[in-house]
């Protein structure tokens, strides 16, 4: 079984991974250290062929993404604004996984921009990679819909939430295994329904919906694994969100960069039917 591989043999596939960075022209090397070959090798279940291909559409998709990825100060205006009304949680729980806690706190959606929530998305996430070493066996996300109304329709941009979805199921080096949509409105099928035509089968089957002051969340997460916000003991979203933007600000000059983790030119991957089968064996690997 792939999890068995001693240090020795990830170490052997580490290099083996480096010799073949090297000889691929369209894959920057600047940025690539073993820190972020042993996460993508990790998340790929130590298939170096899949990690290959994951890396090659990593670096592709963020070439072909400048308007998420450029200009991107967390002390600009844009983003001081987005911070004010979203909570952001990275949290290390039992069973050596990871949640992913998003809070937006916005009632009206008067502040809330689609697409410079996604730039915040990419922004925190980007600090994590280039902060955490740590490799979980699993990465479980948590959605808090609580401002959502029918007013996201109007705010919604299909191309950026089809790219982004590409990008999160298929190159992302982590190991998705369960999203939990909490506080969701009666109509969360309409806002669903606009994500759904971009998701894998598989990724949708890990979705999970549990209404307003219901305990559902309860049936897969122990109380010590949850923030407070949801019943737990874990601490505060406020209080996670500090943390993550204290990792952002120590990060801030290398995400001032705009050519952080980018293909120099159009990456010449295996082929496309390839690629697609990406998320399916990593997410479905070992559970």
């Amino acid at each position: 079984m792939a999890e068995s591989k001693s240090p020795e043999e990830i170490e052997q596939q580490v290099v083996q991974f480096k010799e073949w960075i090297v000889n691929q022209s369209s894959l920057p090397t600047k940025d690539l250290d073993d820190k972020l070959i042993k996460r993508f090798l990790h998340s790929c279940y130590y298939n170096i062929d899949q990690a290959k291909s994951a890396i090659e559409l990593f670096f592709s998709i963020r070439s072909s993404i400048p308007e998420l990825l450029n200009d991107r100060d967390p002390l600009s205006p844009q983003f001081q604004r987005a911070l004010k009304i979203v909570n952001v949680a990275q949290i290390r729980i039992s069973g050596n996984r990871n949640l992913w806690a998003w809070q937006l706190n916005d009632p009206g959606l008067e502040v809330f921009d689609y697409i410079q929530d996604v730039r915040l998305f990419f922004l925190t996430m980007d600090s994590w990679l280039l902060n955490e070493e740590h490799l979980e066996d699993a990465d479980l996300v948590m959605l808090d819909v609580k401002d959502i109304s029918l007013k996201f329709l109007t705010k919604f941009n299909v191309s950026v939430a089809k790219k982004m979805s590409k990008y999160q199921q298929d190159a992302l080096p982590i190991r998705l295994k369960q999203i939990h949509i909490v506080n969701a409105p009666p109509f969360i099928d309409k806002i669903f329904g606009l994500m759904k035509p971009f998701l894998k089968q598989e990724v949708t089957e890990m979705v999970h919906f549990h209404p307003p002051k219901s305990d559902t969340l309860l049936n897969y997460f122990d109380k010590d694994d949850l923030p407070e916000d949801y019943g737990g003991t874990k601490g505060r979203m406020e209080e996670h969100m500090k943390r993550v933007i204290d990792v952002v600000m120590s990060k801030r000059d290398v995400l001032l960069r705009n050519d952080l983790w980018r293909s120099e030119m159009k990456s010449k991957s295996k082929n496309n039917e390839s690629l697609k089968d990406i998320g399916s064996f990593r997410t479905l690997a070992i559970d």
